[in-house]
């Protein structure tokens, strides 16, 4: 076979520059155009200890990248060929832009000549992912002079970069590239060439002057603070003790991953407090410092948009991204230097409001436990017994109605589990593929809590358990449908509600598990859930709970109504 050094040295040279900044997580979307990409990946495999995952179905692909990003808090690779299997990576590259996650995609294309004149495969793909990536790089089609291998080498090392650097997100690389596609696969040695670039180091603190401000306008103050989702590798495990030393509640969102401690001042009642809002009393906090991510709870940024005191939003980035358009005041810091800062600084909040806060989620957390004390298994009771029930691990967990259970039933425990979402976009694509992506870079157990709907959304992604032997137990809410349209107001139309919104699929969850060659077990009871998820998690086990539409409102609004009136019996007293 004739030599193709040229292409062979210029794509060894992308290589390269995307192992010296730490890539070794590549998910390889098949195709002709990216042939020599993946083949040198592969070559390059034992040499860069790379870890390589082949994924047929590109949007499959793209959301398994994602997860794997989004646990590891490290990038990772995304490779396709041209036309639109670049475009079915667009969900996941939109969902890792509004998480902050830091994914590389690089899209072969069509080399100039045969882009808009009618060639096959080839569509723009000229910044294709728009503003939903950080940076955007057109490489050059190859060639072996040292001026654009090193212009190549710089250029890839700074898009991994900027995807790693505050804000996290995605970047997008453009390979042009001629036939023949076919590399030199020649024993490769030493170490790689090119000029490693070192990663940016340092983060901004408060100015002792900014800082004298800020502990005037908190010290000795009702304060509030909202813990939304944890998106970045960020240590906010300081926020708990501060907490405590100031005697301020921290509302925490079950993605927060604040609810594994067993400190009163972490709140997980507050669904139901401003659902619709009672009065807080002695409770009213005079000022909120929020962190994190837009919380899952709808009514707590109902209650945030009516808040009339000063808002801080502690933000790195500082890009404002609040939708309740409550905030008043930016810091532009981490949370863990934040709470450095302040630790020792500040004078308590009054005695009787950290009490009220305290018998608040004491009296949550009380009538939640004797409410689940049932072997009646609702999708509710799902949440909870999940919670309480499964130990160490990483537990994923579908849009829609399931992360909406978790926030409320999650309550806080003081073993280890960690809790993952794509709440970017709120979608129900892809996370079976997420949930396995989660599995593939975790050493521990791994959960998915999933709705028939968005489980059948993903199907291909269980391809992915077979193909590289993933360990996940899915549990499968299976009420037919889709089951928040039903606490919705297009419910009242009841001629047109099933086939436009109810959307049964009538799946059978036990073939699903024969196909994909998965273990499979129908719960009926919270005792047989109990015992299920007690099992060993080996493989891929799905576990299905059947749970009826219509019931499922009544259980919930009578178990939120409750929940409602026994908190506010406390704070009358």
């Amino acid at each position: 076979m004739k030599s193709n050094n040229s292409l062979t040295t210029y794509v060894q040279r992308v290589i390269d520059a995307l192992v010296a900044q730490g890539v070794t997580r590549i998910v390889i979307s098949p195709g002709s155009r990216s042939t020599p990409v993946a083949l040198l990946l592969a070559h390059n495999a034992a040499r860069y200890h790379l870890k390589l995952f082949v994924d047929v179905d590109e949007r499959s692909a793209a959301f398994f990248a994602l997860g794997m990003a989004k646990v590891s808090h490290q990038p990772v690779l995304l490779v396709c060929t041209s036309g639109t299997a670049a475009a079915n990576y667009y969900p996941a590259v939109i969902e890792a832009q509004l998480t902050h996650q830091p994914l590389i995609v690089l899209t072969t294309d069509r080399p100039p000549e045969l882009t808009n004149i009618g060639a096959p495969q080839a569509i723009d793909q000229d910044r294709l992912y728009g503003q939903y990536v950080k940076q955007f790089a057109q490489l050059p089609l190859p060639s072996a002079d040292a001026t654009t291998l090193d212009y190549v080498a710089f250029n890839v090392q700074r898009l991994v970069l900027a995807s790693e650097t505050t804000p996290l997100g995605p970047v997008h690389l453009n390979l042009p590239l001629r036939k023949p596609l076919m590399p030199d696969l020649e024993p490769v040695a030493g170490p790689p060439v090119v000029r490693k670039i070192t990663k940016p180091v340092g983060d901004r603190q408060l100015s002792p002057t900014q800082l004298t401000q800020l502990v005037g306008q908190l010290s000795g103050r009702r304060g509030l603070f909202i813990a939304g989702p944890q998106e970045t590798a960020d240590d906010w495990s300081g926020l708990v003790q501060l907490a405590e030393a100031v005697g301020w509640p921290i509302l925490a969102d079950p993605l927060s991953g604040l609810r594994q401690t067993d400190s009163s001042l972490v709140i997980s009642g507050y669904e139901q407090l401003f659902a619709p809002p009672i009065t807080l009393a002695a409770a009213q906090p005079e000022l909120v410092i929020r962190i994190g991510a837009t919380p899952v709870s709808a009514h707590l940024a109902g209650w945030l948009k009516a808040f009339d005191g000063p808002v801080t939003l502690v933000d790195a980035a500082a890009t404002l991204a609040d939708h309740t358009l409550a905030t008043t005041a930016v810091i532009r810091t981490t949370v863990a230097t934040l709470v450095t800062q302040l630790t020792g600084r500040l004078a308590g909040a009054p005695a009787v409001y950290t009490q009220a806060w305290q018998t608040l989620e004491q009296v949550y957390r009380q009538q939640v436990k004797l409410a689940f004390q049932t072997d009646q298994l609702t999708e509710g009771q799902v949440a909870y017994t999940v919670a309480t029930q499964v130990p160490s691990a990483n537990v994923f967990v579908s849009n829609s109605m399931p992360i909406r259970d978790v926030d409320q039933f999650g309550i806080p425990q003081t073993h280890s589990l960690n809790w993952w979402c794509n709440r970017g976009a709120n979608g129900i694509d892809g996370v079976v593929s997420s949930a396995l992506g989660m599995a593939a870079v975790s050493d521990r157990a791994n959960y998915l809590v999933i709705g028939d709907l968005a489980f059948f959304h993903d199907m291909n992604g269980l391809m992915m358990a077979q193909r590289h032997q993933l360990a996940l137990t899915i549990i499968v809410i299976n009420n037919n449908g889709g089951g928040i349209f039903s606490f919705l107001p297009q419910a009242a139309a009841e001629s047109y509600f099933e086939p436009l919104f109810g959307t049964p699929q009538n799946l059978k969850v036990a073939a699903v598990a024969q196909l994909y060659e998965a273990t499979y077990e129908l719960v009926a009871s919270t005792a047989d859930l109990q015992a299920a998820l007690q099992q060993s998690t080996t493989g891929l086990r799905l576990i299905e709970v059947r749970t009826d539409r219509n019931e499922n409102v009544v259980a919930h609004r009578k178990l939120a109504s409750a929940l409602k009136a026994e908190m506010e019996a406390h704070l009358e007293n």
